[in-house]
């Protein structure tokens, strides 16, 4: 987080300590900090991240369009200045989905119920677009910067072509392989560290950067990878055969490529 604050910001967290929030892999920085009994987060984007779905300015109009839509965090302000864009929102209620997996709870039911109500997000008059043609775009841009995500693993998919094994031939790959895409709403990034549940099991979002219109695939793939990797393939399984579609391997792969270099 850069030492100097834009004045609204500094006046609202009036002296709070700011407390750095580890959870998650983005190059953006997120801190807590509480104001009486409220608790909020302060995110900070640099600003050659700007025109990305890391721009913390897209993610506040986005939760700002959600609210009434879905369960998101409210934004309470937003700033901009020479070292990037800045936005704190109030802290929701609950805990993050991941809490339930290190305590081996069951899961499967409450992602399917996340994918529900995200998808029942009305499409019409959604103004943002995240489909692959602007994903590309953003990705070209994240290499040609350098500033793609340093753990990725190119070699894991023996199957799917010729191996792509640096990120422009990732990228000429997921140019050449493109499906057709149904735009719905996606959250964009759902996983068990951006679903929170309160005491009732009610469930809301956080990290909607990326939210948008975009093939339901890519939240569907998302879910998948997240239950593969952290319950068991068996409930990765158990959640395709719940879907109110067939499965369609090739574009999870293509939406778990897409991702893998953000």
């Amino acid at each position: 987080m850069p030492f100097n604050l834009p004045s609204p910001i500094v006046r609202f967290v009036d002296g709070a300590a700011l407390v750095a929030d580890k959870i998650g892999e983005s190059p953006c920085s997120v801190s807590s900090f509480r104001r009486g009994n409220d608790r909020f987060f302060l995110k900070w984007s640099p600003s050659r991240l700007a025109a990305t779905t890391y721009g913390v300015l897209r993610e506040a109009s986005v939760l700002d369009w959600l609210s009434g839509r879905l369960a998101v965090p409210e934004v309470v302000m937003t700033a901009e200045d020479e070292t990037g864009q800045f936005m704190v929102t109030r802290a929701l209620p609950g805990e993050p989905l991941f809490r339930r997996i290190d305590d081996g709870l069951p899961v499967r039911e409450l992602f399917q119920e996340a994918l529900r109500l995200v998808a029942a997000v009305p499409a019409n008059g959604c103004p943002f677009d995240s489909t692959i043609p602007v994903r590309l775009e953003e990705l070209a841009y994240l290499i040609d910067e350098d500033l793609i995500a340093d753990d990725y693993d190119l070699c894991q998919w023996p199957d799917s072509g010729p191996a792509p094994m640096d990120p422009p031939g990732l990228l000429r790959h997921l140019q050449a392989t493109r499906p057709a895409e149904t735009p719905l709403f996606s959250h964009g990034d759902l996983c068990d560290s951006n679903i929170f549940l309160d005491d009732r099991d009610r469930l809301a979002f956080i990290d909607l950067g990326r939210g948008g219109l975009a093939d339901p695939w890519l939240d569907i793939a998302f879910v998948y990878r997240n239950l593969r990797e952290e319950v068991s393939e068996a409930e990765a399984e158990l959640f395709l055969s719940s879907l109110d579609r067939p499965d369609d391997p090739a574009r999870r792969l293509y939406f778990e490529q897409l991702d893998e270099l953000f």
